[in-house]
């Protein structure tokens, strides 16, 4: 029997307590084949004491069990560019890898588990990721970022080092093979270890703004020599270049966005080389926020195939024919590719989720074109599809006269119904130039089998448009995309889908940037607002930021502290008392993207002017939470302070103290 129950009310089994068991974090998470030992492997912190990042690995048909290879001490995860991602690599059964505590990277030859061995000297100040080690295992090319004490943004330096893995003397084993760039990223070795290509970039650009593709030969005697390293691509045009990929026959591709979208590319004639016909209006890529993505791979034994995606579907792109070909299957998000030949067969192996089923380390044969098993499901708790909210992708006119797009999550639980329309959650995802895809999200169905609908809106800046889309964001952060959020509630309230009274944003770091931003420039849209380590003041955004995105604000607003005027007039601190609604706040204290002093200039502001407010710091957090409770808590506690302003009931939950609240 259906129940009528006010909505936010709604009973759920699923609980914040099985969310903190999720599947991988996306920052830390890499799928990598070891074809020595026909193992595929990934990383995880899903579950694991103190977000601790564990390295997987299981046999490429799903054959055996799955086995942890860093023992008790170790954490596989590296903060380089703050972000990090792509923390170890293997190579004939032996892993690399960035332990997280002390920043060394170490080795571990799988023959002997117990026996891990440093391979850099021992320095917290320097930093390593993203590595490429040679088919011999004599060497290892990766970026290593050094740190200063009481450093500023401009201090850090960022280089490409070679590490000589046949040395026992550490103090001898780094070598630098490139600098004065402001940063590197994808360094990658040819099959045979005689060409290197890497990625480099300088400020005020981001990896999505314009970047250049170098080109070296590479000889290793009993040292790494570089020779006629070069740029190939991105010296003459402004464009995107990333993920550079060799194929075995050393046909080098790469990701490029000069035709308005990041299409796939092979280096050819001094230039590179549309694999399509024509390019197409979607996007092959994401932007570069973390080290390692893979957003398509090289078949081995087929050099002019890849595995990519074609929109939501997984696809085969044939370099030679010069055809896109759909591949059956029952995904609609798929990243972190490689793929695997074992026993015979082809598998591409890669993370992907579907519309009924969560996050998981999946095993697909390309020649049968199905599913082959599930390496790893994901750590949380399988949720009955009565209560699975399916996504439905809108476009909606926004206040500048455009479109903007989103996907919307309605409430839904068989056992209740509610009265009147249910409250919405309008989610600003971070970057900003990052997207949301409408996949499935247990995370979302918390909120929706409790009676909330959900909007995840791409506004304008979020990539998966193309170039003239992200740029719509330029000089505009705070503004195109406030009122695309803003624009994506009111859609939903005047369509009759939500309560126009009972709207609410959240968002974190720049999410939350756009969530304050919009309590305070548009404060009569929402009701509530909720900020994770959501950015206040522009002026200590271009003062403390970190180096990988210390000048990304040159792009978003202007130059300061020459256009001052301009970031305080796009500052949600300066205008508190705008505010008129709720805002609760939660921090990271050892948060280096958005300092706790962000949140705190905010909380103060929001007391001097008597705007309700409650603001939860958690100690050895960053820049997102990672340790279990702390995921509990926040989400708990987000629904408790919801239901103190919407007056349902939220029972169980230990509240905060609100300020200024009757």
């Amino acid at each position: 029997m259906v129940e009528t129950k006010p909505f936010g009310s709604w009973t759920s089994p699923i609980t914040a307590d099985s969310l903190s068991k999720q599947s991988a974090l996306k920052f830390d998470l890499k799928i990598q084949y070891d074809k020595s030992s026909g193992k595929v492997y990934w990383t995880s912190a899903a579950g694991q004491e103190g977000g601790k990042v564990q390295i997987f690995s299981r046999n490429a048909d799903g054959s055996g069990k799955v086995n942890e290879i860093l023992p008790a001490g170790y954490n596989c995860r590296t903060q380089v560019h703050e972000y990090g991602g792509s923390a170890y690599s293997v190579k004939n059964n032996v892993v690399y890898f960035s332990n997280f505590s002390d920043k060394r990277l170490y080795k571990i030859d799988l023959a002997n588990p117990s026996d891990i061995i440093p391979i850099v000297p021992e320095n917290p100040l320097l930093r390593y990721g993203d590595m490429s080690i040679d088919e011999q295992q004599r060497f290892l090319v990766c970026i290593r970022e050094e740190h200063f004490e009481n450093e500023t943004p401009k201090d850090v330096i960022n280089k490409l080092v070679v590490i000589n893995l046949q040395t026992d003397k550490l103090d001898q084993a780094v070598q630098v093979i490139a600098e004065g760039c402001d940063f590197y990223a994808h360094a990658r070795l040819n099959k045979d270890s005689t060409k290197l290509t890497y990625i480099s970039w300088d400020h005020p650009n981001m990896p999505w703004d314009s970047t250049r593709l170098n080109l070296a030969d590479i000889s290793f005697e009993h040292s790494f020599q570089i020779t006629n390293d070069k740029v190939i691509v991105g010296d003459k045009i402004e464009e995107s270049l990333m993920q550079p990929v060799w194929a075995s026959d050393n046909t080098l591709y790469v990701i490029s966005d000069r035709s308005g979208f990041w299409q796939i590319y092979k280096y050819q004639d001094s230039d590179i080389q549309l694999l399509l016909p024509k390019a197409l209006e979607q996007e092959f890529g994401g932007p570069g926020w973390v080290l390692g993505d893979v957003d398509y791979n090289v078949i081995p034994s087929e050099p002019s195939k890849l595995i990519c995606m074609d929109k939501s579907d997984l696809a085969i792109l044939d370099a030679a024919a010069g055809t896109l070909t759909k591949l059956p299957s029952p995904f609609r998000g798929v990243s972190f590719f490689d793929v695997a030949e074992y026993n015979g067969k082809q598998y591409a192996v890669f993370a992907a989720t579907s519309a009924y089923k969560d996050a998981a380390i999946v095993s697909y044969d390309i020649k049968e074109q199905k599913v082959v098993c599930h390496l790893k499901e994901s750590t949380a708790e399988p949720v009955d599809e009565a209560y699975v909210s399916v996504a439905e992708e809108i476009q909606f006119p926004t206040k500048s006269g455009g479109i903007a797009y989103a996907y919307y999550y309605p409430p839904k639980n068989p056992n209740f119904q509610g009265e009147g329309l249910p409250p919405l959650k309008v989610l600003s995802h971070g970057g900003p130039t990052s997207n949301c895809s409408g996949t499935y999200s247990v995370a979302y169905f918390y909120w929706t089998s409790r009676g909330f609908a959900i909007v995840d809106v791409n506004y304008g800046g979020s990539s998966g448009y193309g170039r003239e889309y992200r740029n719509r964001l330029h000089k505009n952060w705070g503004i195109v995309d406030v009122d695309d959020c803003c624009d994506a509630a009111l859609y939903l309230a005047e369509k009759g889908y939500v309560d126009r009274e009972k709207l609410t944003i959240k968002g974190g770091s720049a999410g939350g940037y756009t969530t304050l931003a919009s309590l305070t420039f548009r404060p009569d849209v929402f009701k509530a607002g909720c900020s994770l380590f959501g950015i206040s003041d522009m002026a200590l955004l271009a003062e403390e930021s970190h180096k990988f995105e210390s000048r990304y604000i040159v792009k978003l607003v202007g130059e300061y502290p020459e256009e001052e005027a301009l970031f305080r007039e796009r500052s949600p601190i300066h205008f508190v008392n705008n505010i008129k609604c709720p805002v609760i706040l939660f921090q990271g204290e050892d948060d280096k993207v958005v300092p706790p002093s962000q949140a705190e200039v905010m909380v103060k502001a929001m007391n001097e002017n008597k705007v309700p407010n409650a603001y939860v710091l958690y100690q050895g957090e960053g820049h997102g939470f990672r340790k279990p409770e702390n995921v509990v808590r926040t989400l708990e506690l987000e629904l408790w302070f919801y239901g103190q302003i919407f007056g349902f009931p939220v029972e169980g939950i230990e509240g905060v103290e609100i300020s200024n609240w009757p």
